[in-house]
């Protein structure tokens, strides 16, 4: 089987998901070459998929051996950070840290796409705020 088919199947998946998305246009392109621009593409080699992040020529991140839940995870996690820091930032409370509002809200994005996504994150940040508390 040739590895384009399980990349237009993810492709297809992820339009779908990221049709009902209000982000910006570049949040919701499928990437299957590096852009060496920071964002993420996906490679398949021997049946597996490929999570790649490159910029100005150079590999930063290569996570291997992902299935295709896994892959739609860790690309939405990327879009929908992008969404809950954009909302922080428009709701931005003086004195409170804006995870408080960024996390919660990207845990409900992550939720509404797959519920079991919205619980890996939310385990996720009480793991990160276990080392890096909320601070005023």
């Amino acid at each position: 089987m040739s590895d384009l088919a399980p990349l237009s199947e993810l492709a297809k998946k992820f339009q779908s998901l990221a049709a009902g998305l209000d982000v910006e246009p570049h949040f919701t392109l499928f990437r299957t070459t590096p852009q060496h621009d920071g964002s993420p593409h996906i490679e398949v080699a021997a049946g597996k998929f490929q999570f790649v992040v490159t910029e100005r020529g150079s590999e930063f991140e290569r996570i291997k051996d992902l299935s295709a839940d896994e892959v739609l995870y860790l690309l939405f996690e990327g879009v929908t950070q992008h969404m809950a820091t954009r909302y922080e930032l428009r709701n931005r409370l003086p004195g409170i840290d804006g995870r408080s509002v960024w996390f919660p809200y990207q845990e409900r994005l992550m939720e509404g796409m797959n519920p079991s996504w919205g619980e890996r994150l939310k385990e996720k940040h009480r793991r990160l705020l276990e080392d890096h508390p909320f601070r005023p």
